[in-house]
């Protein structure tokens, strides 16, 4: 009898614990809608000049972006949410004016475009971004963590300010280390990178995976970078191999999320870009003139800089998929989306931040059939 009370005890235990939301944020740098949703680029998938090793991206098939982006594709868009598909009537875009790297993160992270943010350089944010407020807040102090591959995160989110737990570039972890973290400090030193700012996006990966392993984060960001700067050195089997490698990291990462009772049917996971790139042989390149002070290139405005996208996973998304829109969507709304999946209100404090993405309206319209086009960008 006794022995009947203690397995039904441990039965309903599990039950008895309080379910958390948690949320993790991918970003992948500078990777354009049209590899997305459309896989690669016909006009420049068999481009000698752009294509140096073809049999790296042979499987990559234009007009096959599962091919390219499977997880993305055959999970994400089956169980989730996906926007930015142009061709299909679906658009988000950055509101900054200068549509390069430090403005978008500004901006996805601090919920607004900040006209004073108009460059890459390492300067600190002056902006509080909803990571830091979260940070602030008693129910997630010290459990809110950034891991990037891009040397300028610790000024987008002004860790001496803030106290953010941020590893980015090529900065070793710190403090008591776990075995493997120790391994990855060793391993990151002796092996070079291509980018002089940049380090490879296994090793951000690996940092933020096991972090999430011995910290239990309630938020993570983990922002990959290599794709944007294979794409400025002009080699796109290196940019599409990049885009795959970063599918399959994020991937792993949901399947790590699965597998850890902490997080499973827990967690929502956002993933987006911080600017699109151009078309054609303008392919390499983003922003605007205006977006460095001097600027003297040869191509002053870059169209389809301001085109993003995103694609949302988690016990809270409808499996709606690609979501056409009749407004364009904004990048902005990001932040106070990952406040609320949290259970905070984001725009209470930031009046200057866009509204949360409705992904339920968007549903529900898609379900009533009154309408294929979803007309509200945020609550």
């Amino acid at each position: 009898m006794k022995l009947n009370w203690l397995i039904g005890l441990l039965v309903l235990l599990p039950l008895s614990v309080k379910a958390e939301p948690k949320v993790v944020l991918v970003s992948i740098d500078g990777v354009r809608w049209q590899e997305v949703f459309a896989g690669a680029d016909p006009a420049l998938y068999q481009q000698p000049e752009w294509v140096k090793t073809p049999e790296l991206i042979r499987q990559f098939i234009p007009g096959k972006p599962e091919l390219l982006m499977p997880f993305l594709h055959q999970t994400v868009n089956q169980q989730g949410i996906t926007l930015g598909d142009r061709s299909q009537g679906s658009r988000i875009n950055v509101s900054n004016s200068y549509q390069i790297s430090y403005p978008g993160y500004q901006e996805l992270l601090a919920g607004f475009a900040d006209p004073a943010i108009r460059s890459n350089n390492k300067i600190a944010n002056p902006n509080v971004t909803v990571l830091e407020w979260l940070n602030q807040q008693p129910q997630l102090q010290h459990k809110v963590a950034a891991f990037g591959s891009w040397e300028l995160f610790p000024y987008i989110l002004n860790t001496k300010r803030s106290g953010l737990t941020v590893n980015a570039g090529f900065m070793p972890e710190q403090g008591k280390l776990s075995e493997k973290q120790q391994y990855l400090n060793q391993l990151q030193a002796k092996t070079p990178s291509p980018f002089a700012t940049v380090r490879l996006d296994v090793f951000t990966q690996e940092f933020a995976l096991e972090h999430m392993r011995l910290h239990k984060p309630k938020l993570l960001y983990i922002a990959l970078g290599e794709a944007d700067d294979f794409a400025h050195l002009g080699q796109y089997d290196q940019y599409l191999a990049a885009i795959h490698r970063s599918d399959q990291f994020i991937a792993d990462l949901w399947q790590e999320l699965q597998n850890d009772p902490y997080y499973r049917d827990q967690t929502t996971l956002l993933i987006s870009t911080d600017h699109g790139r151009g078309e054609a042989a303008q392919w390499r390149s983003h922003g605007k003139g205006a977006a460095v002070p001097g600027y003297k290139g040869p191509v002053p405005q870059i169209a389809g800089s301001e085109q993003v996208w995103l694609a949302a996973i988690g016990p809270a998304i409808p499996a709606a998929g690609l979501i056409r829109t009749a407004q364009s969507w904004r990048q902005g709304q990001m932040a106070a989306t990952i406040a609320a999946a949290l259970g905070f209100d984001y725009l209470a404090v930031q009046p200057k931040a866009a509204p949360a993405f409705d992904f339920n309206a968007v549903a529900q319209l898609a379900v009533s059939g009154t309408t294929p086009t979803a007309n509200r960008q945020g609550l």
